[in-house]
């Protein structure tokens, strides 16, 4: 089902101080900055080497990512991994006992679908499921045009 790991979603209260702290670690490439109202959060995939980073900030105090800090505090989200086709994978996921969050795709961050699995399912660990476009699947992921 996986292609590979697709990113490492870490969720963070300020993405410019989160960028700040990773470019202490080495070199950076900073994708484009993405507001996503539906989720009431905004998002930017940053690239450290092989595994690209996406940092996640809350727009508001009624997002998913606000609710998640305020319990957890900053860090890990979610493993992201590509699969070919997010529908598909949804579909083989719950025939192999997986507890589903998303029933169908929904967009996702640089014009992917993507859609999730419990972590209770999964080892403790939010799992998100990725499909992108050929021509927009290299870090720092390419946007629609216009975007």
């Amino acid at each position: 089902m996986f292609k590979q790991v697709d990113h490492i979603g870490i969720a963070t209260r300020d993405i410019d101080a989160s960028i700040a702290t990773l470019r202490k670690l080495g070199p950076l490439v900073v994708g484009e900055r993405e507001v996503i109202e539906r989720y009431q959060l905004q998002a930017v995939m940053v690239r450290t080497g092989d595994v690209p980073i996406e940092l996640i900030q809350p727009t508001s105090s009624e997002s998913n990512i606000a609710a998640f800090i305020d319990k957890r505090g900053e860090g890990v989200h979610h493993v992201a991994y590509r699969v070919a086709d997010v529908a598909a994978a949804l579909k083989q996921a719950e025939a192999e006992g997986f507890r589903l969050i998303d029933q169908a795709p929904r967009p996702g961050y640089g014009g992917s679908q993507v859609a999730f699995l419990h972590p209770k399912s999964v080892l403790g660990m939010l799992t998100e499921l990725v499909q992108r476009e050929a021509g927009k699947d290299e870090p720092p992921y390419a946007f629609e045009h216009g975007h």
